[in-house]
């Protein structure tokens, strides 16, 4: 564990939200009482006090887009909640400084039996617009989401996606000073959820404030300009996006270094004939033994292997995967690469590369031993390695899963005098 965040600090002019040592508990009841007559007759409700959020410190700054990750049940969610005042904290306080919109659960403030056109309204007036205000929104509303021959039919019947068209609709046409989002962009087609990025885009450009919780470090890495990552109700680190998804994903990464080593990940499969068998995939940098890399530097992968007979005409293959979204990212073998390979006793196999291209994040690496006549394979380990890549900072920052070296050039037409 990293230790807890350091938090950058601004002039109270440049901040949009404060969070001064935010405590929030919830009560975890292991026997309720559900009449009258079994809480009168009660000696004692026996419930545990289970605190999600645990001293948080955070400043938001104004015009910022801020992103929080972590963990299911690290405490996410219900932060948003107490900053949009759904929640109320047991200790320290959150002051909001702005007009705010909130989007966290889909349709929350919706009433069911109310029709579209209804909940529109009941939604503007919880915000605080008046009856003439939402008129003067309502078409820009139900145009943005796309629903208009529905907006008369009870929001009990939407559909999951109409009911987030509609939310988003509200959240982002009430002029919001500060916008908050949940993990509610997932849910929609992909048409959908382009427009609510586009929607967001234009309040960055715009200079408004937004927080959001998400499980993509990529929106953490290309969209935020400060982040946030809580751990069991604790914020970790806050500062540089790049800096808290490196620190996230070096946690996530020892921990998933445990598993591989005690064989609890689903992911990691081995099977073949076992005339030859891969004793230990091995990581080197610079002669070291390693397990981290940086884009840029070189690496060398180094498989040892054991042959119980003489393999005249082998193959080995490498094949690496993103480990949050399982992309393949890259493969090669010595069939490929036209390097015959002789397999005899006990031995070891290289690949080097000479500048990593690999983008920031954590990856698995799948190493094979095969006979290259009948293909059948002596020995597979399937996502059985991994690697954490850490973002170098001599080089230009890049989005997505590799480095691609690249130079950008403009040139103006010349005008006719």
């Amino acid at each position: 564990m990293t230790g807890v965040a350091a938090v950058p600090h601004f002039d109270a002019a440049e901040i949009a939200i404060v969070c001064d040592g935010v405590w929030k508990s919830y009560r975890n009841y292991h026997q309720r009482s559900h009449t009258l007559k079994e809480k009168v007759l009660a000696k004692r409700t026996r419930y545990e006090e289970f605190w999600v959020l645990k001293g948080v410190d955070l400043e938001v700054p104004v015009g910022s887009t801020f992103g929080i990750i972590g963990a299911n049940g690290s405490g996410k969610s219900t932060l948003l909640k107490t900053m949009a005042r759904i929640l109320t904290p047991n200790r320290g306080f959150v002051d909001v400084r702005g007009r705010i919109s909130s989007l966290l659960e889909l349709g929350i403030g919706f009433h069911p039996e109310l029709t579209g056109t209804e909940n529109v309204y009941l939604s503007c007036s919880v915000l605080g617009f008046s009856k003439r205000d939402t008129q003067a929104r309502y078409e820009e509303i139900v145009d943005f989401a796309g629903i208009e021959q529905f907006m008369h039919m009870p929001v009990k019947n939407y559909s999951t996606g109409m009911y987030a068209r509609l939310a988003f609709a509200v959240a982002v046409t009430v002029d919001p000073e500060i916008l908050i989002v949940d993990e509610v962009l997932s849910v929609g087609d992909e048409s959908f959820q382009l427009r609510c990025y586009e929607r967001i885009a234009k309040f960055r450009a715009e200079g408004r404030t937004i927080v959001l919780v998400t499980h993509s470090l990529e929106v953490i890495r290309t969209l935020c300009s400060q982040a946030l990552w809580l751990h069991d109700g604790v914020a970790q680190v806050s500062g540089e996006p790049l800096d808290v998804v490196a620190a996230y994903l070096g946690e996530v990464h020892g921990h998933l270094d445990e598993q591989l080593q005690t064989g609890e990940v689903v992911q990691h499969q081995r099977f073949g004939s076992g005339e030859v068998v891969v004793d230990d995939v091995v990581l080197l940098q610079n002669g070291e033994v390693t397990k981290t890399a940086r884009t840029g530097e070189p690496l060398t992968l180094r498989v040892e292997y054991t042959a119980h007979r003489v393999v005249d005409e082998a193959i080995c293959s490498i094949a690496v995967y993103r480990a949050d979204t399982l992309a393949y990212v890259f493969g090669q073998t010595t069939r490929q690469a036209k390097v015959p390979l002789r397999l005899a006793g006990q031995g070891a196999i290289e690949f080097s590369i000479g500048a990593l291209p690999f983008l920031g994040g954590q990856y698995l690496v799948s190493v094979a031993l095969l006979d290259d006549g009948t293909l059948q394979p002596f020995d597979w380990h399937e996502r059985g390695y991994s690697l954490m890549v850490f973002d170098n900072p001599a080089f230009t920052a890049q989005a997505g899963i590799v480095r691609v070296d690249g130079a950008w050039r403009a040139s103006t037409a010349t005008v006719p005098a």
